[in-house]
This record gives structure tokens, C-alpha cells and sequence, in this order.
């Protein structure tokens, strides 16, 4: 059983997804609370600290994070071997595209900048929510799909000493 604090969000996200807010947010208008219960009756709440690590550029691990509240720095390694920031990200945000979608390994490393909760799915969790709900996981998977396009041409655009 989800955490009273997880189902609690599902006010925020449908709220916030219910709007354009640009290319970098899920865009769910249909959506009702009930529809968001659903899905994050799958997922765990995970809350950091400033400074500490959600996501370690190389690892394999495919967790996609949807943030609740508090900030996030997300970077990577640059052409000069240093850590090349390239975005921040609030509540809202949606972390960890990449990896969810093809299975590799994380193309970033990124921390807390202040206190951050987040909800946590797994794949599994979010193909069991489409075998549940068709037509809501399609949308779901075009929203995320939307988000993933956005932050790969930004980081197309970031100066060579920032990219991958």
C-alpha cells in the first residue's frame, strides 16, 4: 500500500499537468486525481538532502522521478572532463527519461540543491498502469516522450563544453 504522502500528490500533478507549462513538463489535461492515484499507487516517495546524489551519470538503473518539491541539479561530464551544468529542475520536473525509455546507462549525474521529494516508478510500475488503463498509459507514454524529445535537443544546443 502507497504512503498517504504519495497518494497526496496526485492533487499537485494533476494540477500541474493539467496545464502547458513548455516541452519540458508532462502535459496530461485530461487527467482527473483519480487517474494520477492510479499511477502513483505505484510509485515510493524518496526525499534527499541538499548535496546528495539521485542519479550517478553510468549506472544502470531506470528509475523516472517526478519531483514534488525543492530543486535539483543535473549535470554532466564535459569534454574537459569536468561536471558541466546543464539544467536545474523544481517541482514538476520529470528526472531519469532517458534510462526509463532505452534501458542503458545514465547520461547524467544529479544531486539535491535543497531539500527534494520525489516520487520514484519503476518501468514495471508504469507498464502495469498501461495494461490497467490503455488509454491513460498511452497518454502517459506520449507525455514522457514529449519531456525525453525536449531535453535532448537542449542538450543538442548546450555548447560543446557542457555535453555528453
Amino acid at each position: 500500500m502507497p504512503s498517504p504522502d504519495v497518494l497526496q500528490a496526485a492533487p499537485f500533478f494533476c494540477a500541474h499537468c493539467a496545464q502547458e507549462r513548455g516541452a519540458d513538463t508532462l502535459y496530461l489535461p485530461g487527467w482527473s486525481e483519480e487517474d494520477w492515484r492510479q499511477l502513483l499507487a505505484r510509485a515510493r516517495a524518496v526525499e534527499l538532502e541538499p548535496n546528495q546524489v539521485l542519479i550517478r551519470r553510468g549506472l544502470s538503473e531506470q528509475s523516472l522521478y517526478l519531483v514534488l518539491s525543492g530543486a535539483l541539479q543535473v549535470s554532466a561530464r564535459g569534454s574537459g572532463g569536468s561536471l558541466g551544468a546543464l539544467f536545474r529542475e523544481g517541482p514538476g520536473a520529470l528526472i531519469g527519461e532517458i534510462a526509463f525509455f532505452d534501458g542503458g546507462r545514465r547520461s547524467a549525474t544529479v544531486w539535491a540543491v535543497e531539500p527534494t521529494r520525489l516520487l520514484s516508478l519503476e518501468r514495471q510500475d508504469v507498464e502495469a498502469f498501461a495494461a490497467d488503463h490503455p488509454q491513460r498509459g498511452l497518454q502517459l507514454v506520449l507525455a514522457l516522450g514529449r519531456v525525453l524529445a525536449f531535453h535532448v535537443r537542449r542538450s543538442e544546443q548546450r555548447p560543446a563544453a557542457d555535453s555528453y
